[in-house]
C-alpha cells in the first residue's frame, strides 16, 4: 500500500486530493497548520473508506517545522511514495504597499518551506530507493501575473522553475516530479470572490469555462496521474479552465494609497 503525505489537507484542495488517494488505497498524512478539528476530520474520513490515516501540524512559516513534518510523516506512516506540497498563503496586494513582512510570509511558506519539506523527503526516497512520486501544486499566476498578485506568483513562478530541476535530479533515482498550476478555484482563500455576485461575474467572464474550479476537479487529475504511474516528470499541468487563454479579470488602474 502507497503512503502519502498531504500538506494543506484539511481543507480545499488538499483535503480533495487527500481523500482521493485514499479511494486510490492510500494511506495519508494530513498536514495542518491551525484547525486540527477539520484535519481529524479529513483522516476519519479515509479510515471510513479503508486505509491508514495520520494527522500531523506544523507551521509552514518556519522551515524548522518543515523539515520536522517531512521526518516525523516518513516516521509515523513507515516511509513516503508520494508527497503532495499544497500548503500555502495567498492574498492580494499592490506592489507599492508589498512590506518586507509580506515577502517573508510568501516565501516562507511558499518557497522556502516547500524547497526543504521536498528535500527532507526526497532524501528519504533516494536513500530507501523508493521510486516516488512529488507533486506541487503552484498557480497561473506563476506562469502570467495577476493584478496584486506579483508577489505570490513569484513564489509559485521559482516552485516551477524549482520543481523542474528537482525532476532533473531525482530522475536517475526513479523519483517523478511534477507540477499543478490551477486558476481560480472555490476555496476558502479566494471566498470574498464566490460570495460577491458582481466579483465572481467578472471574474467568471475572463474564464472560458465560465466559472470557478472545484478542488476535487484538481484532485481528480492528479490522483488519476500519479494512480496511472505515467511516464511524466517534469512537466506542468495547467488545470484553469481555459483563464490563461483570456486575460483573466480587473483592469490596471493608476496606484491610490490603500486600494
Amino acid at each position: 500500500m502507497k503512503k502519502a503525505l498531504v500538506t494543506g489537507a484539511s481543507q480545499g484542495i488538499g483535503q480533495a486530493i487527500a481523500i482521493r488517494l485514499a479511494k486510490l488505497g492510500c494511506d495519508v498524512v494530513v498536514h495542518y497548520h491551525e484547525n486540527r478539528a477539520d484535519a481529524e476530520s479529513v483522516a476519519e474520513t479515509i479510515r471510513q473508506i479503508g486505509p491508514k490515516a495520520y494527522v500531523l501540524q506544523a507551521d509552514l512559516q518556519d522551515t524548522a517545522q518543515a523539515i520536522q513534518l517531512g521526518e516525523q510523516a516518513w516516521a509515523v506512516a513507515g516511509t513516503l511514495d508520494i508527497l503532495v506540497n499544497n500548503a500555502g498563503v495567498s492574498y492580494k496586494k499592490h506592489f507599492l504597499d508589498v512590506t518586507e513582512a509580506d515577502f517573508e510570509q510568501f516565501n516562507a511558506v511558499n518557497f522556502r518551506s516547500t524547497t526543504f519539506l521536498t528535500q527532507t523527503v526526497a532524501r528519504n526516497m533516494v536513500k530507501h530507493a523508493i521510486a516516488g512520486n512529488i507533486w506541487t501544486i503552484t498557480s497561473v499566476n506563476g506562469i502570467r501575473p495577476g493584478l496584486g498578485l506579483s508577489l505570490y506568483g513569484a513564489t509559485k513562478g521559482a516552485l516551477e522553475i524549482l520543481m523542474k530541476g528537482v525532476a532533473m535530479e531525482l530522475g536517475p533515482h526513479n523519483i517523478r516530479v511534477n507540477t499543478v498550476a490551477v486558476g481560480a478555484i472555490q476555496t476558502d482563500i479566494n471566498r470574498a470572490v464566490w460570495e460577491n455576485p458582481a466579483l465572481l461575474q467578472d471574474v467568471n467572464e475572463g474564464i472560458p469555462a465560465g466559472r470557478l474550479g472545484q478542488p476535487d476537479e484538481i484532485a481528480a487529475v492528479l490522483v488519476d496521474l500519479i494512480g496511472s504511474g505515467t511516464y511524466m516528470t517534469g512537466s506542468t499541468i495547467t488545470i484553469d479552465g481555459g483563464l490563461l487563454l483570456m486575460r483573466g479579470y480587473g483592469k490596471p488602474k493608476p496606484y491610490e494609497t490603500g486600494q
